[in-house]
């Protein structure tokens, strides 16, 4: 690929027939990305050197304008390996997508300044610049918000089952259509929750509540006081769980499925906490101290058998 192209995108002045060139060219080898991502180092250490007046309007050119890999390979190196990123520039979608794979959550910050903490096995899609009006993102999976507040653009965040928009706040949505589960939850600030099957369906919450939809109504009660996110510190916390209620815990943060050969492993309760990223296998040899079971993988590791 022509090198001048690709820092005409790094500097956000591609025209929109050289965006679609280049991911046309991305599009048709591995090896493209590779050399994208090689001469964008190339790119940051010129910008490194230039006098620093240039240097400063040119990095605010950059904020203000960059779009598609531009944006991407912000993220990339802020955060480091450990989780896949998808991103296409289209007409109709210029933006990014974030995937987060299991055992693994993310940091983000959108255009607007809004923090975004996302947890395992979570997909965000948020534009390269908000419109005027409104500042909408779409989220599968368990997200942690910290909007940045803009009286005249509302956030929004669009899931499978409902919409949260807020103006300015801290609260977590979580929605997993396959689980058919959606629960959002207030830290600070407040939020509207309008179901999107039924419009007319809709509530607002104060701090400390959260809402699960259930059955096609809302439930509205109190976050648990021991509820705290903790997964965006990379621990799985839970208090008085069943032995069920826990490995279904571990199946959404591990990606992995459980099954359960034994009728009753475990009448007690549990209580605690776990680190994500020593993985699922640490988590059940914990869980061997205070419950009789053994268990083991199938040969494609994707299953876990309780004996």
């Amino acid at each position: 690929m022509d090198r001048e192209l690709l820092y005409r995108f790094f500097a956000g002045r591609a025209s929109a027939a050289e965006e679609e060139r280049l991911l046309d060219w991305l599009d048709a080898s591995p090896r493209h990305n590779d050399e994208l991502l090689a001469e964008r180092r190339v790119y940051d250490a010129m910008l490194l050197h230039a006098a620093p007046a240039r240097r400063a309007a040119t990095r605010r050119t950059l904020v203000r304008r960059a779009l598609g890999y531009a944006a991407l390979l912000a993220v990339v190196v802020g955060l480091g390996g450990g989780y896949a990123v998808r991103h296409r520039i289209r007409p109709e979608m210029r933006g990014n997508t974030i995937v987060v794979p299991a055992g693994q959550r993310v940091d983000v910050t959108l255009p607007d300044g809004t923090q975004v903490c996302l947890n395992a096995l979570s997909e965000l899609r948020y534009p390269a610049a908000f419109g005027s009006r409104q500042r909408r993102v779409e989220l599968v999976g368990e997200a942690f918000f910290d909007v940045a507040h803009e009286a005249s653009r509302p956030f929004v965040v669009e899931t499978y089952a409902c919409d949260v928009e807020v103006l300015g706040t801290k609260f977590d949505v979580e929605a997993r259509p396959e689980a058919d589960e959606f629960v959002a939850a207030l830290v600070e600030g407040s939020v509207r929750v309008t179901d999107r099957s039924a419009p007319d369906r809709r509530v607002e919450l104060t701090p400390a509540q959260r809402v699960t939809r259930r059955d096609g109504r809302f439930v509205v009660d109190a976050i648990p006081e021991h509820e705290e996110f903790r997964w965006r510190e990379g621990l799985i916390v839970f208090r008085d769980v069943t032995f069920e209620e826990l490995l279904a815990g571990f199946e959404k943060y591990f990606g992995v499925r459980i099954e359960v050969l034994r009728p009753a492993v475990a009448d007690n309760r549990f209580t605690g906490k776990i680190r994500i990223a020593e993985g699922v296998d640490h988590a059940l040899s914990v869980l061997q101290h205070s419950a009789d079971f053994t268990f083991e993988r199938n040969e494609t590791k994707e299953t876990i058998y309780i004996r």
